[in-house]
């Protein structure tokens, strides 16, 4: 079933791979003998699906008690299209719903799923901190208004999420899907979002949007703001738009650009002694602020305020109404609900705190796509327009912003030059690499003709605004239009193996092989009792040794010492700890690329030539380390356990501050990568060290800007990594006695 809906094949193709399965294998096999009895077998999976009609106007599904209906009982329209006699009757709309009680009884058969289960209410929560929903105010309050619910950790908390896209992309032709998933909030944040728990529940087909209509399909919502709407009932559109000042609203109409603008209508929510709410010049001109935010309506008072206004259930409204005679008294004015949404049925609706939520992603491509729009002045997309500087004098006092006498639009500051746009694209494209699997390859969305960016997802957009826009503009604005910049990204974020080609050669020299058994046994956890007492004996021996004397000898005398300690203690020790200190074979694994702990890690000569950027390494501590992969090895230590190592040998810039490491306060970090670590003495290295991003800077050539982000994701599967290997490489089992991570140290 996976391979005909990974391929598409159809169902002939699919009987004839069954055939030639059942002849193959030995008489009186059961393998099934067609794609229909192969979909029988996986029904018994508990994986089935339901066709449900729908009404035309979306009015109603004709389900359970319905199902033998006709004609739609509300807008009374057929439910089948004329159709000739003796053909198959063909409704106008139909979806499709599958299941969730078996899906979800699946993570209580499995013990693993099962503990993750109960995750939320066994695990301890640190105070202060939200980590998961059942951090947050709203799961704890609906706990202390169901205490029975609550009691029981294996009941489940699901959250409902849809939104609608055309699966033919921006170019076919206009058809509008709508999924909605299930998604339960039991489990731990690292299993909430893996794909095969997004549970699809329902699945509506176009080729119409559902509009108002979408809640009579569904029975704590994510969506957009527009599907927002359709889901609560109050529209989110026009003067009232805001669901949470509903009528208390200070939004206005732009009188040029007919607009609604929420311009200067936040300062209410500070505190009343806020010195904001007397500043007359840097918000609406000469505008004083002594209202107080809008108090805080609780469900039963929002479901007694639609029932007030007369707001009606989707059916009642006939489906797809915009009828004006239709709306509830009040609408646009006094209010904005336009129906009382179905979730108003479930008896729990009116007690949450938090019935809705917004995709984030996509209100900060919004923030993305009016920022760059408007800076590089594109046509139509723009928000500095001629209207807007006709609304401007009765807002702001910036006179120099104003049209002028002769009609002429002044340059605004903040908008970028010819020169500055295409300095901007070509970073873009040609300097711009992230790590593998982070993001999309921005350079694609470079639009040279056009002077813009297109085709960016809301991912990218993501990724635009929190990774590079705190120092992309920095050379190319004035510092107070950039530092503005910098700053909104603020507002969203408040949200092992070897690969690549292999080949095995010999140490250079016994010194190296020294050098590295020795930094192994010094970075393992299991040796550091011995560190202690080797520079017990050295300290008592030589009363005073300065600590690089003392370094010295424990890179000359440690690896003897140890081995002859270790002979001479009666005390017992692992199979694996003998063969680590007699020290590696003679051959080393060389590598270009290493997997490990969710990072890609790649050498600057292999990962210099690709467009994802996976050579950066930082190593944290008292001070930070920066630097780049020369060389992967992997060492091997003789014996039964076959015990294996991973070196990183690397390149380390001048950590010192203000001569080659920079600090800005957007938390960006300027490198001079003229600027070398030139000692032998390897920097204090910890377990987590990871993957840093570095950008060319866009004017000094010798500096890189450091994204202080951790590009973690997960581990390439075993198919993924043969593709990447040119040579095949097996990984032996390790001891189970050493962890990866204790044997993963850098060799510089």
């Amino acid at each position: 079933m996976n391979i005909k809906t990974d391929h598409n094949l159809p169902e002939v193709c699919m009987d004839a791979w069954a055939e030639l399965f059942k002849e193959y294998l030995p008489e009186d096999n059961l393998c099934a003998e067609s794609y229909y009895e192969i979909q029988k077998l996986v029904h018994s999976l508990g994986l089935p699906s339901e066709m449900i009609d729908v009404c035309i106007d979306n009015c109603m599904i004709y389900w359970e008690k319905d199902a033998e209906l006709l004609e739609c009982k509300f807008c009374k329209k057929p439910r089948y299209k004329p159709q000739g006699r003796g053909r198959n009757r063909v409704p106008y709309q139909r979806m499709w719903y599958l299941p969730i009680k078996d899906r979800l009884k699946r993570l209580y058969q499995s013990e693993k799923t099962a503990a993750s289960m109960r995750w939320h209410a066994e695990r301890g929560q640190k105070e202060g901190e939200i980590n998961h929903p059942s951090d947050a105010k709203a799961w704890k309050h609906l706990n202390n208004v169901y205490p029975d619910f609550a009691s029981n950790p294996r009941n489940v908390y699901l959250g409902l999420c849809t939104y609608g896209f055309s699966p033919f992309g921006m170019s076919g032709r206009q058809y509008s899907l709508w999924p909605v998933f299930l998604t339960p909030y039991n489990l731990p944040p690292e299993m909430c979002m893996e794909k095969e728990l997004l549970f699809m529940s329902i699945l509506i087909p176009g080729p119409k949007h559902p509009k108002r209509s979408l809640d009579v399909v569904l029975l704590w919502t994510i969506s957009d703001f527009p599907a927002y709407g359709m889901l609560s009932g109050w529209t989110t559109h026009g003067r009232l738009s805001c669901p949470y000042c509903m009528g208390s609203t200070d939004a206005f109409q732009l009188k040029h650009g007919r607009k609604t603008s929420w311009f200067d209508c936040h300062r209410r929510f500070l505190s009343i002694n806020h010195p904001y709410r007397r500043n007359k010049k840097h918000f609406r001109s000469k505008r004083i602020v002594r209202d107080i935010a809008p108090p805080y309506l609780s469900g039963e008072k929002i479901e007694k305020d639609i029932d007030y206004y007369g707001g009606q259930s989707t059916v009642a409204k006939g489906g797809n109404w915009h009828n004006p005679p239709n709306m509830p008294n009040g609408y646009g004015t006094q209010h904005n609900w336009h129906k009382k949404s179905i979730f108003w049925e479930l008896p729990y609706w009116k007690d949450l705190l938090l019935r809705h939520n917004l995709d984030v992603m996509h209100i900060e491509k919004n923030f993305f796509d009016n920022i760059m729009n408007t800076l590089l002045n594109v046509p139509w997309k723009t928000k500095d327009n001629k209207n807007s500087r006709l609304d401007l004098p009765a807002l702001c006092s910036r006179i120099e912003l104003h049209i002028m006498n002769d009609g002429r639009i002044p340059v605004p500051i903040f908008r970028l030059s010819a020169q500055a746009k295409a300095a901007l694209f070509k970073w873009v494209a040609s300097d711009v690499k992230f790590s593998d699997g982070y993001v999309s390859n921005l350079s694609r969305c470079v639009d040279h003709q056009g002077q813009k960016f297109s085709g960016m997802k809301s991912h990218d957009c993501h990724v635009f605004m929190q990774r590079l826009l705190p120092f992309a503009l920095a050379e190319l604005l004035p510092k107070e239009v950039h530092e503005a910049l910098a700053d909104v990204p603020d507002i969203f974020t408040q949200i092992g193996r070897l690969g690549g080609k292999l080949k095995e050669v010999w140490w250079s020299s016994s010194e190296d092989t020294h050098s590295a058994h020795t930094y192994i046994l010094l970075n393992c956890e299991e040796i550091e009792s011995f560190e202690s007492d080797f520079i017990a004996q050295v300290e008592e021996a030589i009363p005073g040794i300065s600590n690089a004397d003392l370094n010295k000898r424990k890179d000359q005398h440690f690896v003897k010492w140890l081995k002859t300690q270790v002979d001479y203690d009666d005390q017992f020790y692992p199979q694996w700890f003998h063969e680590l200190i007699q020290g590696p074979v003679g051959k080393v694994t060389i590598a270009s690329m290493y997997f490990t702990r969710g990072y890609t890690f790649h050498t600057y000569e292999y990962g210099s030539r690709r467009a994802t950027m996976n050579y950066g390494v930082c190593v944290k501590g008292e001070t930070n380390f920066y630097g780049i992969f020369k060389e992967i090895i992997e060492v091997e230590f003789p014996g039964v356990v076959k015990l294996k190592c991973v070196l990183f040998k690397c390149d380390w810039f001048d950590p010192t501050v203000n001569r080659g490491v920079r600090y800005s306060k957007f938390g960006v970090v300027d490198i001079n990568a003229s600027r070398r670590v030139v000692n032998d003495d390897p920097p204090p290295l910890q377990e987590d060290a990871v993957n840093k991003v570095e950008v060319p800077e866009q004017v000094e050539d010798d500096i890189l800007l450091i994204d202080p982000h951790n590009p973690g994701y997960e581990e390439l599967p075993d198919d993924a990594t043969n593709e990447a290997n040119e040579d095949e490489f097996e990984e032996n089992d390790e001891a189970d006695d050493v962890s990866d991570d204790e044997c993963q140290v850098p060799l510089c």
